[in-house]
């Protein structure tokens, strides 16, 4: 290959992500063997929607252009000579071009607010920011804050799942993401006050939703504005709300009525939640348990659970069946129901080919059956109690809490947290100190 074939040879195809030095690099490597019929050479950005480098192979010369479509029409916009606009000042004029030019008409004021002394509302609407950002960080072009790494699956189902939860007034039904960024930044304050009354945890994640949203806006030229969910001063700062650890267990009483009721369901859903309790594993993992990680005879009996499935994907984990019988038994008897070609442990209810998912109906029906239904959020119990449950009979029966925190599947380093959640102390064990105390007293 020659010296001139070699350089060209990375920028053989028609993209690539731009910098300033592979732009560099790219007009020193155009040749007429690629260019077009005028002696052009053009590469898309990767890293922006629209924004085009054009070489002129014959003078050398380069520039950046817009090529997309405003308003449903096809558009072509030159943003000036690479050595004159920086690439950043292209790209951010290349935003506002495919956004100001597609919502002007519905942010344009109406002729009875042409007078006012406050400037028009010329922002984007929510939606189309909220697309771009999120598609930008799960492809790694656009990092929040002092972030380095790219987001793993799990936290972008999380910005989706937040997104449609909040996004969207519960009791009017309007839709946040039709406004545009000014008039959602004039309402954020209201909007977080009533998310968090609601459900303060929810808030937290949907207050980094908003902060990472603006924060995209800002660098891509779309808001020239502080943060609204930040706020500028004391007054106006949206703070997080301190989230409690969650310390539902289920009392004796209530894992009886509960096992009973499980007796009385669907073995799908029977098996599905007694398994979660027993393995102490949460139900993600229990969900999507396939017959290839399993075990069911000897000593070594097992259940390997890969790190794809555990919290954080730190690392994977091993449930000893061997020593849990009921759990084994459970196992055994499911394998022997399933269909040979099936590889889930728990088919989905759907005959869809996949693993069970939708447990929410079922739960619920279960725990009404149980009489352990009510509307008060924080007294129902909930599929994770199950594996909160067996963490407390753990640490019940004197197991060292390093120890429970390995059962559970948990990093050495989050065992603080085990004590916090897991070390609970029942009332009946409370009754029985205050009884214990009582009576040496009483023998003096």
């Amino acid at each position: 290959m020659s010296p001139k074939s070699a350089a060209a040879a990375p920028y053989s195809g028609r993209s690539f992500a731009f910098t300033e030095a592979r732009v560099a690099a790219a007009r020193r490597a155009a040749s007429l063997d690629d260019a077009d019929a005028a002696g052009r050479r053009s590469w898309r950005d990767d890293a922006c929607q629209g924004l085009t480098l054009v070489v002129n192979v014959n003078s050398g010369t380069a520039a950046y252009y817009y090529q997309g479509k405003v308003n449903g029409q096809t558009t072509r916009k030159a943003l000036g000579d690479v050595d004159v606009v920086r690439l950043e000042e292209a790209r951010q004029t290349v935003n506002r071009t495919r956004y100001d030019a597609t919502f002007a008409a519905a942010a344009a004021p109406r002729p009875s607010e042409a007078d006012d002394a406050e400037p028009a509302d010329q922002t984007p609407v929510v939606k189309a920011v909220m697309d771009d950002m999120l598609a930008a960080h799960e492809a790694g072009r656009w990092l929040p804050g002092t972030r380095s790494k790219i987001p793993t699956d799990r936290t972008m189902a999380n910005y989706a799942n937040v997104r449609r939860a909040v996004m969207t007034d519960k009791a009017t039904t309007e839709d946040f993401e039709q406004l545009t960024l000014q008039g959602f930044a004039d309402r954020l304050g209201d909007i977080y006050g009533k998310l968090q009354k609601r459900a303060p945890i929810q808030a937290n994640r949907a207050l980094q939703l908003w902060r990472n949203l603006f924060a995209y806006a800002a660098d891509a030229g779309l808001w020239a504005k502080a943060n609204p969910a930040i706020g500028s001063g004391r007054t106006d700062r949206l703070t997080r709300t301190v989230e409690q650890p969650r310390q539902r267990v289920l009392t004796p009483a209530e894992a009886k009525r509960l096992d009973a009721a499980l007796e009385a369901d669907l073995p799908l859903w029977r098996d599905l939640f007694r398994l979660s309790l027993a393995s102490l594993m949460r139900m993600g993992a229990v969900c999507r348990a396939r017959w290839d990680d399993i075990t069911l005879t000897g000593a070594d009996a097992s259940w390997r659970i890969p790190a794809e499935d555990m919290k954080g994907r730190k690392g994977g984990h091993t449930v000893p069946l061997a020593d849990i019988p009921e759990a084994l038994s459970l196992l055994r008897a499911r394998r022997a129901a399933v269909p040979k070609g099936c590889p889930w442990v728990f088919p989905a209810a759907e005959g869809d080919g996949g693993h069970a998912r939708n447990y929410d109906k079922a739960w619920r029906r279960i725990l009404t059956r149980a009489k352990l239904w009510t509307e008060d959020r924080s007294r129902r119990p909930r599929p994770h109690d199950l594996r909160r449950s067996g963490g407390s009979r753990m640490v019940e029966a004197g197991v060292p809490l390093n120890t429970v925190t390995a059962a559970l599947g948990n990093a050495p380093s989050s065992t603080p947290m085990v004590a916090k959640v897991y070390a609970i102390v029942p009332t009946e064990a409370v009754r029985d100190a205050f009884a214990a105390v009582s009576r040496r007293g009483r023998r003096r």
